[in-house]
């Protein structure tokens, strides 16, 4: 008889040996148990759903739930991910969707969904969630100095000390992750920054998913740039374009996405959403394909007239 059952630490292992062990040769054991058994506040005490033919596993839908706060008010979030049936068993696949439909007052994100899954869900209700990113190449210093003393801290233990609130309790929900940390103080003012390094690339970059105050972050990025890049030897940086409040930046570019994510939601918009508690975050997935013909050839076309003149180009749209 086939079943459904909500995900809790027990079922963990039978998960992973039926699925997870060979779905990504990124992502150890442990990686993927910090993703399903996450140590964070979870009133809803269950992380997905699996689909069960007796006690054998055939199918599973992971879901992450979390409080942010919005505008001021505490919204309930979940996101989906990990949505699998085994192939003799695909007629069941929408059972796992149902009992998400049923969440109530609940803004629901998919970042992964795949092409099918992106039909099925717009079906019932989903909309499309741009994640077109904003490239941000690699900077000469010279170009723009921030006025006043600027200080970048990345030692966790040290930016704990520094956080309250809401930002303390993102940056203490993502201890177990492997994810970077980043205060900046400058003239007076801070902000907390939360990345990760991106290594399922040709081309490493880091993907910034999180800013306490944009315009504190915009005013030293080329700075921030510098010091990621050197930091984590990585090609560019990533910011989500949704989040920008369409602020550009010199020395970047917007990158098509491939294709969009997905939400669900009555009363939190777009640019509120991040990807904060998801699988993106967790298993620092890339929503990038491979690009590096794309950053060579705009590099060199940057290049050539800042050799030239020293003025700086325009950027992109």
């Amino acid at each position: 008889m086939v079943t459904l059952r909500k995900i809790e630490s027990d079922l963990f292992p039978a998960l992973y040996e039926q699925f997870l062990i060979g779905d990504d040769p990124l992502s150890n054991e442990q990686d993927w148990r910090n993703v399903f058994d996450y140590r964070f506040e979870n009133e809803e005490g269950y992380c997905g759903y699996a689909m069960l033919d007796g006690n054998e596993v055939i199918g599973m839908l992971g879901m992450v739930f979390s409080r942010r706060k919005i505008d001021g008010k505490v919204k309930k979030f979940c996101n989906l991910h990990t949505w699998w049936v085994r192939e003799d068993h695909r007629g069941r696949s929408l059972a796992l969707l149902r009992p998400v439909l049923k969440l109530d007052d609940y803004t629901i994100t998919h970042f992964t969904p795949c092409d099918i899954v992106r039909a099925i869900t717009k079906r019932m209700g989903f909309q499309d969630l741009s994640c077109q990113l904003r490239i941000l190449l690699p900077a000469p210093l010279a170009r723009k100095k921030p006025s006043g003393a600027l200080s970048l801290e990345f030692n966790t233990s040290a930016i704990e000390q520094r956080l309250a609130g809401d930002d303390k309790k993102i940056l203490l929900d993502h201890l177990p992750y492997d994810v970077g940390h980043l205060h900046i103080t400058h003239r007076g003012a801070e902000c907390y920054v939360l990345y990760t390094h991106v290594v399922r690339h040709r081309l490493p970059y880091c993907h910034i998913h999180y800013v306490s105050d944009m315009d504190l972050y915009l005013d030293v990025d080329v700075s921030i740039r510098a010091e990621l890049l050197r930091r984590h030897k990585a090609s560019f940086i990533a910011l989500d374009e949704r989040r920008m409040n369409g602020v550009s930046l010199p020395l970047s570019f917007k990158f098509w996405a491939p294709a969009d994510s997905l939400f669900k939601s009555d009363d939190v918009r777009p640019e509120q959403i991040d990807n904060l508690y998801s699988d993106v975050v967790f298993l620092k997935l890339t929503t990038l394909p491979d690009m590096s013909h794309e950053v060579a050839q705009i590099a060199r076309s940057w290049r050539r007239p800042f050799s030239a003149v020293g003025k700086r180009p325009g950027s992109a749209v």
